[in-house]
């Protein structure tokens, strides 16, 4: 059974990436081409490739604890590379952490 707190990290991961590579499609690379400004990529991309590397870590971390499928973790894994993805996988990590919850006796949550 995964733990509730490497859950909660992969969602905040998760959210992290998902956010941060919809501000570098929407927003950094439109005022790069459109008004000129290459700096806003680098740095919003610098820090979508350190939350996806952070988000990469969280899967392979609540992967190894148990308790998902191979689905689960391959929708997770695909969700990351595409827009608005993340928005998808919400739900499903969200249900995990309650299942967890649930599931965890008294006095042992975190």
């Amino acid at each position: 059974m995964p733990d509730r707190t490497l859950i909660r990290r992969l969602r905040l991961a998760s959210l992290l990436e998902g956010f941060t590579l919809l501000l570098l499609l929407f927003v950094a690379v439109p005022a790069k081409h459109l008004f000129g400004h290459p700096m806003a990529v680098r740095v919003v991309g610098s820090v979508h490739g350190l939350f996806f590397l952070f988000f990469l870590w969280s899967l392979i971390a609540a992967a190894s604890a148990g308790g998902w499928s191979r689905g689960e973790l391959v929708r997770i894994f695909i969700g990351a590379f595409i827009p608005f993805g993340v928005f998808l996988n919400a739900p499903l990590l969200k249900q995990k952490e309650l299942v967890v919850t649930v599931s965890e006796p008294r006095g042992e949550g975190r």
